[in-house]
């Protein structure tokens, strides 16, 4: 359902993020991304977004990223932002989850819908009239999950979902991600989030492939690790 070709992306000063990036996902995969800082973890999925032009070809279920359907490519693209803050910004948790529906249009008793169905995956029913701000960290990470899971997204695109949990919240978060149904890359610095969440890992070096694999695989190879500045 994710198809990307020789994508490639250089930021304003000339420096290579991504230089050429090929991979593939199959529906409901999920798939850790790894890659030590400024490996072009973040950047490959503000591409997949389409909030970065990126060189190369970027195809989600089948419809090609350019700008005739990036609209269309968004709403099938879930990006969740490492910082939950950058993320809510209503009065209530049930506002930011309805958010993108009502955006995008929908009835209001779809809207609802989509909200009531999105804070039961998350398993925040309760939280929908508080206020974002006052919610702890993990608290306002399954928020923001939420709000891109009510538009219903194929790929749900994680950008360090562990940061800054702890232990107790982050094994919650693995477990409800393990239930969802779309498929996930979860671009990460915690090794053992991709052990317990990911069977397939990617770890990007230097905004190249280094390796693809099975993520038990990848994990023990002690050499590979330390050559992509992840041991």
């Amino acid at each position: 359902m994710l198809d990307l070709s020789g994508v490639a992306y250089r930021y304003g000063d000339g420096t290579a993020a991504l230089a050429g990036i090929d991979l593939r996902l199959a529906a409901a995969e999920r798939v850790a991304l790894l890659g030590a800082n400024g490996a072009g973890k973040s950047t490959l999925l503000l591409c997949l977004a389409g909030l970065l032009r990126a060189g190369g070809r970027i195809a989600i279920d089948g419809t090609e990223l350019a700008p005739a359907t990036l609209a269309a490519v968004r709403r099938r693209v879930g990006l969740v932002f490492q910082d939950p803050d950058d993320q809510l910004f209503c009065a209530s948790v049930g506002e930011d989850v309805a958010f993108g529906p009502r955006q995008a249009g929908l009835p209001e008793a779809e809207v609802q819908a989509r909200v009531g169905e999105a804070l039961a995956a998350m398993r925040i029913a309760d939280l929908a009239a508080r206020h974002p701000h006052r919610l702890s960290v993990g608290q306002k990470k399954r928020a923001a999950i939420a709000a891109v899971l009510a538009m219903r997204p194929s790929l749900l695109a994680l950008d360090e979902p562990s940061a800054s949990l702890d232990p107790r919240t982050r094994r919650e978060l693995i477990a409800l991600l393990a239930a969802l149904p779309c498929t996930i890359l979860a671009a990460t610095h915690d090794l053992a989030l991709a052990r317990a969440l990911c069977p397939r890992t990617v770890i990007l070096d230097a905004g190249r492939v280094a390796a693809d694999g099975a993520t038990a695989a990848l994990l023990d190879d002690a050499a590979l690790l330390a050559r992509t500045g992840l041991s």
